[in-house]
């Protein structure tokens, strides 16, 4: 047998495995190991394996990925988002739409201080849900926005989703990170744009709300957005200005949690679950970063891998054409699998061609961040909707929940297309931080 054809089988076996709910880590690696087994020998698959799997976590510069992570359940345990949320609903309250404008950049706030889509909509739905609705917002139309807004948190650093990108494919994490700044910036404004034109077109849906609070009182909460500000100055300002790389912000950014914790005076109970729940969420991201290498190698070595980007460059594909088979791949894949099992399966498949075609790499992954994202409101999986569907009352409708956020997943639909289409879009302030 071929190693083409090994590498094929091997490719249909990991799918198999992650819909039957294998952990994706123990999926790559377990067919890794037994695809290089297949083609090279069980005793020099070992041996690879292994050199492999160390190679692929054994670096200072992911040491970003615990830190990052305890900067997000720090946030959490602090109860920073309440406040920010409060802050922003007494500035936007009273504009059309303007409760559903301040949760999503409420969401965008603490998606700079967690950094993870499912925490950030999960903590929105018991926040701001219940006033939006209290308020006659649509249900399902709430619900979907948070599911939706809580992948904003996926872009702006720090981004455990994008650092993860970046190990998998070799980029610089620094610039990945900086580079995500836009489209998280551009989902941000496409989603508070969306519901203000919801709020005006249908008014019931989205319905005003005619609470005052006075200058004194909003300006006097303006304090509540000051830990935001601080941790977005100090991590985002330090990368871009070369002051510390993406691994030393990440240590200054716990640093300023562990601070925050002990002038707000957090129990340490909480701290010590934060800690506890950093190396349980640490752990699986290396196991998978190990096995994901392991899994790259099978594909190189079976020979697919190259193959596969052999026929991209003869077929003469144009770069537009290939991202926009990238993106309708990682629709698809999003219908099924979630994120991290998505980028592991395709990053070592589909971004060699990329860099075959000529494609910057970090436009690239930007427009795949971006569709990879997509995955969280789509049906079947849609991780980010049945985290709110957690969290949401009694009897919600998950397909409510769908139906809500499908106007959010088209938004993000238009802002990917953007991003294809212009690359600087994704580069300028990479280039920008470069020189």
């Amino acid at each position: 047998m071929s190693g083409i054809m090994i590498g094929l089988i091997g490719m249909v076996g990991l799918i198999v495995l992650v819909l039957l709910g294998v952990h994706i880590g123990v999926a790559l690696g377990v067919v890794g190991l037994f695809g290089l087994t297949a083609v090279i020998g069980f005793s020099q698959a070992m041996s690879m394996c292994g050199i492999v799997a160390y190679n692929a976590i054994a670096t200072f510069d992911y040491s970003v990925i615990p830190l990052f992570i305890m900067m997000g359940m720090l946030a959490t345990a602090i109860g920073i988002s309440t406040e920010s949320y409060d802050t922003l609903a007494k500035w936007m309250g009273r504009i059309p739409g303007g409760l559903g404008v301040a949760t999503t950049v409420a969401c965008a706030g603490f998606g700079t201080l967690n950094g993870s889509a499912l925490v950030t909509a999960s903590v929105f739905t018991k926040i701001s849900a219940p006033e939006m609705i209290r308020y006659g917002y649509d249900k399902n139309l709430t619900y979907g926005m948070i599911a939706a807004s809580g992948n904003i948190g996926q872009f702006i650093p720090p981004s455990i989703m994008v650092v993860i990108y970046g190990a998998l494919s070799g980029d610089s994490i620094g610039r990945l990170l900086m580079a995500c700044i836009s489209p998280g910036l551009a989902l941000t404004i496409g989603f508070s744009a969306l519901t203000i034109a919801i709020a005006l077109v249908a008014p019931k849906k989205f319905p005003k709300v005619d609470v005052h609070y006075s200058w004194k009182e909003k300006l006097i909460s303006l304090k509540e957005l000051i830990p935001i500000a601080i941790v977005a100055v100090v991590i985002i300002g330090g990368i871009f200005s070369g002051m510390f790389s993406s691994s030393e912000a990440g240590a200054i950014g716990v640093l300023v949690f562990l601070v925050m914790a002990v002038i707000k005076r957090t129990p340490i109970k909480k701290i010590i679950h934060a800690i506890m729940e950093t190396i349980e969420n640490a752990t699986m991201l290396f196991l998978i970063l190990a096995c994901s290498a392991m899994f790259a190698k099978f594909m190189t070595v079976s020979g697919l891998a190259p193959k596969l980007t052999s026929m991209v460059t003869q077929a003469n594909l144009s770069p537009i054409l290939f991202m926009f088979g990238a993106v309708v791949v990682f629709l698809i894949l999003g219908c099924f699998m979630d994120a991290y099992s998505s980028i592991s399966l395709t990053i070592p498949l589909f971004y060699p061609a990329a860099v075959a075609l000529g494609i910057d790499p970090i436009h690239f992954d930007v427009v795949c961040i971006l569709a990879l994202h997509m995955g969280g409101l789509t049906p079947p999986v849609g991780l980010c909707v049945y985290s709110v569907k957690a969290l949401a009352p009694e009897g919600t409708d998950v397909m409510g929940i769908f139906k809500g956020a499908m106007p959010y997943l088209a938004a993000m639909v238009v802002i990917t297309l953007l991003y294809i289409f212009f690359p600087g879009l994704s580069t300028f302030i990479p280039d920008a931080m470069m020189n």
